[in-house]
């Protein structure tokens, strides 16, 4: 055994050692269980068992354990403000210098200005635009593998089958004998479907021991050569079932990435805009489909059908290159160093990292230590007692089978992961009920059937570009709202309007000029395409001024997936939601050309517009907010039972919101968590931050007087009404007020 392995072993035993003199108090217990079992819903912060005493005996230990090359004096602090994060919110906000000047920590301008503006500027961590220009040239290089598949779709005829509106149009009793789904429907669904299927049945899976062995950018530099190779490959296929093999290895590649990029941006960005740094896989995807549409234009110029095809197979080998180029230059996500259970565990390099992404030194090490601290309450167990915790790290090829296996068991035996798995599998399963992809994939082959066949491979594919730009366009004002508006709140109002805009354009297939009739319908199909993006952030937006909301869809699966679970299961999570988007997906490319073939333009937007009204139903029932939350803080969230969650939702809220909205009556709204971080008790009398700041009192964001932290004294004048404990989905957006 090297050094380092047993300096590492050492570390473990010496961490669980703390925690376990720790966790005599009860707060501490009643802190794990509520990881687990949040039955009161109380959201609180993973400090609130310590008074300051045991906080400094905490710092010491965590700094010459962990992080000795690192200012004890300057940990502390940070640890401070950690605990009391609104407090010196608050002190940051004022206008008077003097404001805190009782509290523990007096702040820097520097420091006050970083505090405020991470919560309050999109991007103010400039350094984290590497790992936002990373994310994005992989989500471009997803959406222009989509586009080439699309377009390739065009020209089956050069792999032996002809396309589904050939099919369709080739008998003059179209309503007899072509409505019969065709052989050769099969295949080609089968040929496009494949690296959505592997993708779901490989990829995803094996982003968990890529993931472990070699971390998220080492997996997305995996995916990268996959796509590469894949798409080297595809330009020199002849036959469907030769694309279908080659694009096996596209399939691995998508899963890998797509499980791993979301994850690096949620776990690298500021809890507060971490909606708007993953915002960026969805918004780049559609900016890749639109590019990827119009390459696909440029290359119908060929001439050549077999050239054009080819070189729509082989365009995706080019932005993988770029992207494998800008994963030497990114950061590797800090909290990946920072599970103690695995080989891979060195805070020092998970301090580097964040320092290098924060403004301020402060900032990093408040962000190191509540991760160190949170992955205790995780990961905590009765196990932990033993002597030798050595034993925990999981060791050889079968001791690493027996761990990834037990992470899957976890996922459906502990609530607090089974209700984020239920979630985001709903989620993603919504993306895919709404219809978004049958215009993604057979965008094409969908607008020529349109036009009943009356025009050439450039008609349909101008359509296609057309939804690609407005998929991309429309979301761009959109990449703050994601944060500020919430996640679930515009999923609500999303899924109506695409059910009504979806109906509308089968209703349209009606219209007997297949001019006129085509126009209706990409109408309404932009239309759809842009409530489906990632919003409409503007008033001066078309569809904010027709329908008085912003919504999106879009972002949404990739971001709650990717922020839904703890560090310890973060990757097994992904992989499973993850592989049921892509099973989804697979499924609509399989079978999508003969439900085509079988219930025509009319029929099939028909059918997608009943989904949309499913996963309207599935989402408002079981689907958290969690916005504006750390991931750690993300724990208490989804510890609160599923059953509590959507009889709260029934029996509460929704009459709630008929009385409020439909019947204009003042209401107050009701409340399923209690918020001791942000909407902590409020005294009868306010204390302004003014003068010597705030008062010893009441400087801690959840306790008062001389009790000890987190508790409130029996003898205490302070009230906590529902409406000023209460942190519900409305987090506190005071910033943006």
């Amino acid at each position: 055994m090297t050094d380092r392995r047993i300096s590492f072993f050492n570390q473990i035993e010496l961490a669980e050692r703390a925690v376990t003199t720790g966790k005599k108090s009860n707060e501490y217990y009643a802190q794990v269980h509520r990881r687990r079992n949040n039955n009161q819903g109380i959201i609180e912060n993973p400090l609130a068992h310590l008074n300051d005493e045991q906080l400094q005996e905490d710092v010491t230990f965590f700094q010459q354990t962990c992080l000795p090359m690192v200012d004890r004096t300057s940990l502390l602090r940070a640890a401070r403000v950690a605990q009391n994060i609104r407090s010196y919110d608050e002190v940051a906000r004022s206008e008077n210098p003097e404001a805190g000047s009782n509290l523990p920590v007096q702040l820097s301008a520097e420091e006050k200005f970083a505090l405020k503006a991470e919560k309050d500027v999109l991007f103010s961590e400039r350094s984290m635009f590497i790992v936002i220009l990373t994310v994005s040239l992989a989500a471009f290089l997803q959406g222009f593998v989509q586009s080439s598949i699309n377009g390739a779709s065009l020209y089956s005829v050069e792999f032996g089958l002809p396309d589904v509106v050939s099919t369709r149009m080739q008998s003059p009793n179209v309503t007899s004998i072509a409505k019969q789904p065709h052989l050769d429907d099969w295949k080609l669904g089968a040929a496009n479907s494949s690296p959505f299927f592997f993708a779901a049945l490989l990829g995803c899976w094996l982003s968990l021991p890529i993931n472990d062995w070699i971390g998220r950018r080492g997996a997305m530099a995996v995916a990268a050569c996959l796509i590469f190779a894949s798409s080297l490959g595809a330009v020199w296929c002849t036959t469907w079932y030769a694309l279908f093999l080659v694009r096996v290895l596209n399939g691995i590649g998508m899963g890998v990435k797509a499980v791993s990029t979301p994850i690096l941006a949620s776990e690298t960005a500021v809890g507060f805009w971490r909606g708007s740094f993953i915002l960026a896989w969805q918004l780049w995807v559609a900016f890749g489909i639109m590019i990827g549409f119009a390459f696909n234009l440029i290359f119908y110029t060929a001439g050549n059908d077999k050239l054009s095809l080819q070189l729509m197979l082989g365009a995706p080998l080019v932005p993988s290159i770029f992207l494998m180029i800008g994963l030497y230059f990114c950061p590797e996500s800090p909290r990946y160093y920072m599970r103690r259970r695995t080989a891979n565990y060195n805070p020092e390099k998970a301090y580097n990292i964040l320092r290098r992404l924060r403004k301020t030194e402060l900032q990093a090490l408040r962000d190191i230590y509540l991760i160190y601290k949170s992955v205790l309450l995780e990961e905590y167990s009765d196990d932990f007692d033993s002597d030798n915790q050595s034993d925990h790290v999981p060791r050889g090829f079968y001791g690493h089978v027996n761990n990834y296996a037990s992470q899957y068991k976890q996922l459906f035996a502990e609530r607090r992961l089974r209700n984020a798995l239920i979630s985001t599998t709903i989620v993603g399963l919504g993306q895919q009920l709404c219809g978004i992809n049958i215009l993604a994939f057979y965008s094409g082959t969908l607008f020529s059937g349109v036009l009943d066949g009356h025009s050439d491979r450039l008609t349909p594919m101008l359509y296609s570009l057309g939804f690609g730009a407005v998929n991309f366009l429309f979301g761009l004002p959109a990449i703050k709202t994601i944060d500020t508006l919430g996640r679930r709140k515009w999923l609500v109002l999303t899924l109506p309007l695409m059910s009504l805009l979806m109906l509308a354009a089968a209703l349209a297939t009606l219209v007997k000029d297949p001019g006129t009739r085509g126009g209706v319908i990409a109408l309404f199909m932009f239309l759809f395409a842009a409530a489906y993006s990632p919003g409409m952030g503007k008033p001066s937006t078309f569809l904010h001024y027709m329908t008085g909301f912003d919504e999106y869809l879009g972002p949404i699966p990739f971001t709650l997936i990717s922020e839904s679970f703890p560090l310890s299961h973060r990757e097994a999570g992904c992989a499973f939601a993850m592989s049921i988007y892509w099973l989804f997906a697979g499924l609509i490319q399989m079978f999508f050309p003969s439900v085509y073939a079988g219930l025509g333009s009319s029929g099939s937007l028909g059918l997608f517009a009943g989904l949309n009204v499913l996963a309207f139903v599935l989402v408002y029932l079981f689907v958290e907010e969690t916005k504006r939350r750390s991931l750690e803080d993300l724990d208490l969230i989804f510890a609160v039972k599923k059953r509590d969650f959507v009889r709260y939702q029934v029996t509460r809220y929704l009459p709630w919101f008929i009385h409020h909205y439909i019947l204009g009556r003042h209401v107050e709204k009701p409340s399923l968590y209690v918020d001791l971080i942000w909407k902590r008790p409020r005294p009868q009398q306010d204390f302004p931050l003014s003068g010597g700041g705030i008062g010893d009192e009441y400087w801690n964001g959840f306790a008062f007087g001389g009790g000890g932290v987190g508790e409130i004294p029996p003898s205490s004048k302070f009230t906590m009404p529902e409406t000023l404990a209460r942190a519900s989905e409305d987090s506190n957006d005071s910033a943006h007020k």
